[in-house]
């Protein structure tokens, strides 16, 4: 049995990991760029 609300839940608690997951890795990415610059520049 495939109810709607449960399919609803699914599909925006996937959208929530994702988002969660790429604005995590985003920022983690951007810091370690950043410390790169700076270790370079000295």
């Amino acid at each position: 049995m495939k109810e709607p609300i449960f399919v609803g839940i699914t599909i925006a608690a996937s959208i929530v990991i994702a988002i969660l997951l790429i604005s995590s890795m985003f920022y983690v990415t951007k810091k370690g760029y950043s410390r790169n610059w700076d270790e370079e520049q000295e």
